[in-house]
């Protein structure tokens, strides 16, 4: 008897290890089954999440892209934004940096606008594509996640900058047009007509930067080569409803510039012909890179220009009202018969100078450089609403901000 109980509960015992281990078995493959779709699902979402990643970095280049190529465009926004030939070029621009950054995305639509009351151009691209699904056709899902992402570019005219080379340049002598070809910019000197010039005891159009005064030339120097660290802003107000005449533009800036300031930019009466400006100059020169001036007299580049646009002129007590910002590349300086020199070759040569100007005409009475405008863009400054409109003769002298919005 003892021994048939003991069978039946040896039995009894194995049946039920068999129960469980059938019940483990199901639970098992039950969180294997779980197990996997979480796997799929953290392997497709970071699949997902990455793909996205690259898509935002394509839109974002993209749009820059455009946004880049637009800026050296001649005209206003309005003209700019309806130039076929052009929106065509920037889209092909960008498309192509996109794929640079994203392979196999497209662009799912890009549009060029302006904004800020028309004084701003706005890019805004969307980039597209799809990130294939390895594990989800487990859980019946087909194909891949698509997404896209959007990115906008804004251009604009600055307001104000740093790095700004201390010297004041007269927008009378500017050629209308950007980018232009060499022309002589001329500084007070026997015989300068269109600017403030001779008449101006002490003064050279070379200023103080916002963040020092100091008639040092070799501070004068360091700053020639390396611009001003301090913010320099062009004269707020300037653009009105209807638009100021060129002798009201002037007379509002002198009314602004009743005391020095970032505007508002003191004069440095010092020795440009002192050692360390002459090669400073020649360091421009040499470098040819684009670089900041201040401009200043007001109204158009044909526009009045006399004594009165220097306000308290006569030494240290002159004030330049900064009308507007110019790059330009520096191709050479005149100061005198003695302290000249030029690089008139690439940028600043051939077809580029068709006057065939060079830096060693004239005598000890003359001073000037040997200038071409250039698109250039910038950073730093500040993250006001800009008052200059692309293509306004007025304020906008190349200087470009571009920079992503969203």
């Amino acid at each position: 008897m003892r021994v048939l109980m003991s069978a039946n509960w040896f039995r009894r015992i194995k049946s039920r290890e068999h129960s469980e281990s059938g019940a483990v078995a199901v639970t098992v493959a039950a969180l294997s089954l779980v197990l996997v779709g979480v796997g799929a699902f953290t392997l497709d979402f970071g699949m997902s999440y990455a793909s996205t990643r690259q898509l935002q970095t394509s839109a974002d280049a993209a749009a820059l892209a455009a946004a880049n190529y637009l800026k050296s465009q001649p005209g206003t926004c309005a003209t700019i934004v309806v130039t076929s030939s052009v929106i065509t070029t920037a889209r092909d621009t960008a498309d192509s940096i996109m794929l640079e950054n994203r392979a196999g995305s497209t662009r799912e639509r890009m549009d060029v606008t302006c904004v800020n009351g028309g004084r701003s151009l706005q890019v805004r691209y969307v980039s597209a594509g799809s990130t294939p699904s390895f594990l989800g056709p487990i859980f019946g899902r087909t194909g891949g996640y698509a997404s896209s992402r959007p990115a906008t570019a804004l251009v604009e005219v600055p307001d104000s900058a740093i790095g700004v080379r201390p010297y004041a340049i007269c927008a009378a002598q500017i050629p209308a047009g950007l980018p232009s070809v060499v022309y002589k910019m001329e500084l007070p000197a026997l015989g300068n007509s269109l600017c403030p010039g001779a008449d101006s005891s002490g003064n050279w159009w070379s200023v103080d930067c916002p963040e020092a005064f100091s008639n040092g030339t070799s501070d004068l120097g360091d700053t020639t080569v390396n611009g001003c660290s301090g913010v320099i802003r062009i004269v707020p107000g300037q653009t009105t409803t209807p638009a100021r005449t060129p002798i009201g533009l002037r007379t509002y800036l002198e009314g602004y510039c009743t005391a020095r300031n970032a505007s508002c930019l003191s004069a440095n009466p010092g020795n440009l012909r002192g050692t360390p400006i002459v090669n400073a100059w020649d360091t421009l020169i040499d470098k040819k890179e684009p670089i900041l001036l201040p401009v200043f007299c007001g109204g158009l580049p044909t526009g009045l220009c006399d004594r009165a646009a220097v306000v308290n002129a006569g030494g240290n007590n002159a004030i330049y009202p900064v009308q507007s910002l110019l790059g330009v590349i520096v191709c050479g300086y005149h100061w005198g018969s003695k302290n000249n020199d030029a690089g008139m070759t690439g940028i600043c040569g051939g077809v580029n100078n068709p006057l065939g100007l060079r830096s060693s005409t004239g005598d000890s009475n003359d001073n000037y450089l040997l200038l071409r405008s250039v698109p250039i863009s910038i950073s730093g400054g500040d993250s006001t609403v800009t008052t200059c409109g692309i293509g306004d003769p007025t304020c906008d002298r190349g200087a470009r901000r571009v920079f992503l919005s969203e």
